[in-house]
């Protein structure tokens, strides 16, 4: 709550800086000393971001409010980085969809600085407008409904009047939550159903002839992955093609495979998953005329159950040091609208068998991460670097070949295409063969991540999973 003694320094003289100064001015007594900027001369324009230290200590500056929601994420860590006192509060307009598309800013739209606003790139603002039309009226099935992704899949998707969504999750309490929150949307069917249950998902796709299925389910944490390799290979590959056969039997026009840039080389069982999910769906591809099959692959979505920024939320809220797992360890992020955005118009972007990312800019450091939030909200809170986890890369990629990617008419969204030659024919029979002794439990989980192996995947069984090793037969 400002008061009458607060003194106010907005970063940014553009249209959300003078919105929230004016909002300052209609709804308190607060003064607002001025502003920085980089680029205007204006006579309130009281320097260039670099002299934000002098600024505070000549106008004795209590809040400093930064309101350029469209700048890249490294300007503010570097910003943030700069602040040298530390009785300055530090508020910021967040760079999320709702903010950039909206005409004016004010007050309420502050957040305390967070994770998502250091890091990432300028959010890519996607073709809202062809993805309503290429959603309106059809009949859609999301599997991992009750999930971060697929739960803001599910949200979108019945915003942009599609004529069924069909949220499906194993998940009650999740799928309990969703229906709850969406209350009063009578195009909304909820199912408590796994991926893997080939019976009762054959049902639902007979009662609901999906047009369209967007497949978000998935079991994704390394660690836990690399501790239950069979379940990994059940979950992630079995209920994957599981899923697939079906929208084939069942006439389904579009699949979208949500995946991961974990299956780029990957050295642990859930990239190795994921990306046996994508060769299934190029051989599946070329097997029909009738459903067209892409997948979306990009990197951490910074606001899904189990991101590092929920970790360093609850350590922050708990006075905890930050936990890195390596100080030079980087990743690639995006927001949670953005993943969804991206899935969504995959679906009617490039041809079947495509594969697309985004344009994740430069990874950032996570200790670069975790000490920009150290210096902007508590500068008593120490970083500890606790060692890499098994199945854990130092970096990770979004393609296996520069080469083989492609511009789309989206200057910030890229299709994979061709990008490994393998035997298709050799490959899923080999592929059927793991499922069924992974489904019968047939083998022992050492077993399970040594055929993974056989088939050319580098998956690591120790700690030092993080090596960049390739993959020596199937990509």
């Amino acid at each position: 709550m400002l008061s009458v003694t607060n003194t106010i320094l907005i970063v940014g003289r553009g249209t959300a800086g003078t919105a929230l100064a004016r909002d300052i001015a209609r709804k308190s007594d607060a003064v607002v000393v001025g502003f920085l900027d980089d680029f205007s001369a204006e006579t309130d324009v009281l320097g260039p971001l670099s002299d934000v230290n002098r600024v505070i200590a000549q106008y004795k500056v209590d809040l400093v409010y930064f309101a350029i929601p469209s700048v890249a994420a490294k300007t503010i860590r570097d910003f943030l980085g700069t602040i040298t006192r530390a009785n300055v509060d530090i508020a910021v307009i967040p760079r999320t969809y709702e903010i950039l598309t909206k005409e004016t800013v004010n007050i309420d739209d502050l957040t305390d600085v967070d994770v998502l606003d250091l890091v990432g790139r300028e959010p890519v603002k996607h073709d809202l407008l062809s993805s309503r039309e290429f959603i309106a009226g059809k009949r859609i099935l999301v599997t991992g409904a009750a999930g971060s992704i697929g739960s803001r899949l599910v949200r979108q998707i019945a915003a942009m009047g599609a004529a069924e969504v069909v949220c499906v999750d194993w998940w009650e309490n999740g799928i309990f939550y969703l229906r709850e929150d969406l209350a009063g949307q009578d195009n909304l069917k909820y199912h408590i159903a796994d991926v893997k249950n080939e019976a009762l998902l054959d049902r639902l796709f007979a009662q609901y002839t999906p047009d369209v299925v967007f497949h978000a389910a998935a079991y994704k944490h390394v660690p836990l992955m690399q501790d239950n390799p069979i379940e990994a290979i059940n979950n992630n590959v079995w209920g994957t093609l599981n899923l697939m056969q079906l929208a084939i039997a069942h006439g389904t026009e579009h699949f979208i495979m949500v995946s991961t840039d974990k299956a780029v080389n990957p050295v642990n069982v859930m990239g190795a998953t994921k990306r046996l999910g994508e060769m299934m769906m190029e051989s599946l591809a070329r097997t029909t005329t009738t459903t067209r099959f892409n997948a979306v692959r990009f990197g951490n979505v910074i606001q899904s159950n189990g991101s590092v920024m929920q970790t360093f939320r609850k350590q922050i809220a708990a006075k905890q040091p930050l936990t890195v797992t390596h100080k030079d360890i980087t990743r690639f992020f995006m927001t949670i609208d953005e993943a969804s955005q991206l899935i969504i118009q995959s679906a009617f972007a490039g041809q079947s068998s495509d594969i697309f990312v985004l344009d994740m800019g430069e990874p950032v450091r996570i200790l670069d991460l975790a000490q920009s939030l150290v210096n902007a909200i508590d500068p008593t809170l120490g970083i500890n670097i606790v060692g890499l986890r098994p199945g854990e890369k130092m970096f990770e990629e979004l393609s296996y070949d520069p080469h083989r990617v492609s511009r789309t008419p989206n200057n910030k969204i890229f299709v994979v295409r061709d990008e490994s030659d393998f035997d298709t024919t050799r490959f899923m029979e080999e592929l059927r063969g793991l499922v069924a002794a992974t489904r019968s439990y047939s083998l022992t989980d050492a077993e399970a991540i040594d055929r993974l192996r056989a088939m050319g995947f580098a998956v690591q069984m120790t700690t030092d999973s993080h090596a960049s090793a390739g993959i020596a037969g199937h990509q």
